[in-house]
């Protein structure tokens, strides 16, 4: 069919006052889901350990939004997400964490126990995590709150399709090798409810061992098919690590609990190169790796292989700053700025019309949300 040419230039036009009306709109919200990736931006800057994430260089960096899902359920499960962003100084990596925790803090050391059939509570050891699904807790016997960051180490094969543990095992995952930077309540962080900080570290001829400033820490592990292993410090024999003489504080952390919104927010922090560094990741500028991320709530009774775990993420490590924060968009329920989603329904309307006017009329579609 051939469109007569006064309406072709109407349609040109209506096409072009469109594109304006976009661009004056500003860009479209991308949900969260759709993010595969982080970028780590280059700022300048250090880390404030005592009150994590209000750095000025955190404020024209955006979350990004990484949904999480039970390892085992019923037990697992209970932390729907979580939100990170990252940022760099050419030397050292900084990694921000917040996520919510409606029933509060917890700083238990209890032991992990599970309910046997008959009712009887039995001590959980790595075979058990083959079948047990929740660990028993109450409001006196529970768990740490952690987070942990696992990294896909490059120099290891066969990638797993998700970052997951082997269950019946001790801690070893099914896939590849990693290593895991492991906050955790209690023995890693210095408040004065952490009982056990910081966590028991010795030097090989069994001195104590703590961490500069008395500063927390994630403990820094190190994953493969066959295993799951401390890298520094000594625990004894019948803890076996890969490096006892490497420091074993090399990620520092800061944290601290909001009361008023529920919500943890933890900074983790380590230099782009280490010791140790076959079973430590090492950073170069512009580089992207593979990372995965979990988080356990200790009062709901979460520990061991019973948590909430992510896919795997993309990370980049920038020698660009971050871009300037925009103005914020008003989103619509579906996503899109209001801005754009009026411009867009005028276009549509417009072409609509036109194409009424020289194409005839056919039944109506049921039209398809699309979110």
């Amino acid at each position: 069919m051939e469109f007569p040419k006064s309406t072709l230039a109407l349609v040109l036009v209506m096409m072009i006052a469109i594109e304006i009306l976009l661009m004056q709109a500003g860009p479209m919200v991308v949900n969260a889901q759709n993010v595969s990736g982080i970028t780590s931006y280059r700022v300048s800057g250090a880390p404030n350990y005592a009150l994590p994430g209000t750095e000025t260089f955190w404020d024209t960096i955006s979350w990004t939004e990484v949904p999480l899902a039970a390892s085992v359920s019923p037990g697992g499960g209970h932390t729907p997400d979580v939100l990170v962003k990252s940022a760099n100084d050419g030397y050292n990596i900084y990694v921000l964490f917040r996520w919510n925790d409606s029933v509060g803090p917890s700083f238990g050391s209890s032991n992990e126990m599970y309910a046997s059939p008959n009712g009887t509570l039995l001590p959980l050891n790595p075979a058990d995590t083959a079948q047990v699904t929740q660990l028993f807790y109450n409001s006196t016997y529970n768990y740490p709150d952690r987070v942990a960051m696992l990294w896909f180490l490059e120099n290891a094969s066969g990638r797993q399709q998700s970052p997951a543990m082997q269950l019946g095992s001790d801690g070893a995952i099914t896939g590849g090798a990693a290593e895991i930077w492991h906050w955790q309540s209690n023995p890693t962080d210095n408040n004065p409810n952490d009982t056990g900080f910081p966590g028991g570290y010795t030097d090989p001829s069994g001195a104590a061992v703590y961490p500069a400033d008395n500063v927390s820490f994630a403990e820094d592990d190190y994953t493969n098919t066959t295993g799951f292993y401390v890298i520094a410090g000594s625990f004894g024999a019948s803890a076996p690590n890969l490096a006892p003489y490497s420091d074993p504080f090399i990620v520092h952390v800061g944290n601290y609990f909001s009361s008023s919104n529920k919500t943890w927010t933890l900074e983790m922090v380590r230099s782009f190169t280490t010791d140790a560094s076959a079973y430590r990741e090492q950073l170069t500028t512009n580089s992207t790796y593979y990372v995965a991320f979990a988080v356990w709530n200790g009062m709901l009774g979460e520990s061991s292989q019973i948590k909430s775990v992510s896919q795997w993420y993309t990370l980049t490590v920038s020698d660009q700053p971050p871009p300037q924060a925009p103005i914020p968009p008003v989103p619509t329920q579906g996503g899109v700025t209001i801005g754009t989603a009026t411009a867009a329904g005028i276009g549509l309307l417009i072409v609509g019309i036109i194409i009424g006017i020289t194409v005839r009329p056919r039944p109506k579609e049921s039209q398809k949300v699309v979110s």
